[in-house]
């Protein structure tokens, strides 16, 4: 049923990104996820250059909309497409991240929720900053997810890039709880601004079969979720070990780190009274995840 498809390029994800070996459930009745993922490891700290080309590889996908991408390719401007949405992200920079890079996020976000979750994105908050109507959109992106062929979620993002992996949280729980107070507003935005020009006719009625009242499909449920990306620095001495000794040490710090985080962040969720939703949590190191968020992205727009 489900007429979307992703728009990212998946080849080399799982290369980029290894999952550690402890799966987690929230302790939730509905559909959730709590993914803990890590970059390859050189000489005692995380490399980069794979996510830099996977970036690379995407960056395009994630700010233009598909029927903007199709259009480069019918005037013989496909390889164009990069470059130009580089072009744009130099000028949506957001004035209150003071090329901070908190556009990683957001990116890795709408990566993960298509390559690991399988949910399509509708819209990317870039789209938006470079038509003006970023601040009535309280999320990092939103995607479609089919449980089943009567079921369907609307996954609003969020994405945190802290020193700490809990303040990360903390942070997160602050963005959603106002997006849940308002969960109107990307479906407005959807309806009023996306549908019209970014997806071909049949993916269109779709879409508005499932978010537009007057067309809604009353026998197919349609719920919101909160998609979350977060990224924290990997407090780890790294001197004191050997290299195989630090790769062994990250692995169960990571895991630590997991157990951890999961009781915290069902806390949020019950304190924050959104118990009825469901929650995709994907989680990122880095050697020094203040510092790295702004060289990774400054790196990819070629600054």
């Amino acid at each position: 049923m489900n007429a979307l498809t992703n728009s990212s390029i998946g080849n080399g994800f799982d290369t980029v990104f290894s999952e550690i070996d402890s799966t987690k459930k929230l302790d939730l009745k509905n559909n959730n996820c709590l993914r803990l993922f890590y970059l390859d490891i050189s000489n005692n700290e995380f490399t980069y250059n794979g996510l830099h080309r996977l970036l690379q590889r995407n960056v395009g996908r994630y700010v233009f909309s598909r029927a903007s991408i199709e259009q480069f390719k019918a005037e013989g401007d496909a390889e164009a497409i990069g470059l130009k949405a580089i072009e744009l992200l130099r000028e949506a920079n957001d004035p209150d991240d003071c090329g901070a890079g908190g556009e990683l996020g957001e990116i890795l976000l709408y990566l993960f929720l298509e390559n690991k979750l399988n949910a399509p994105k509708l819209l990317s908050k870039v789209e938006l900053k470079t038509t003006g109507n970023q601040y009535i959109f309280g999320s990092d992106g939103v995607h479609l997810f089919q449980l089943d062929n009567k079921n369907f979620q609307l996954i609003l993002g969020e994405s945190k890039i802290k020193g700490d992996l809990k303040s990360a949280v903390k942070e997160a729980f602050e963005s959603i709880k106002k997006v849940s107070n308002n969960p109107d507003n990307e479906l407005r935005l959807i309806e009023k601004n996306i549908l019209s020009e970014s997806f071909d006719e049949e993916t269109t009625e779709f879409i508005k079969s499932l978010i537009v009242p007057l067309k809604r499909d009353k026998t197919i449920g349609v719920d919101n979720a909160f998609g979350i990306f977060l990224g924290y620095t990997l407090d780890i001495y790294a001197k004191q070990y050997s290299n195989s000794e630090f790769r062994d040490a990250v692995n169960e710090k990571l895991k630590t780190d997991l157990d951890n985080i999961a009781s915290y962040i069902e806390k949020k969720i019950n304190k924050s009274g959104l118990t009825g939703y469901s929650f995709y949590f994907y989680i990122l190191p880095f050697n020094n995840a203040q510092e790295d968020r702004a060289t990774i992205i400054n790196k990819l727009k070629g600054e």
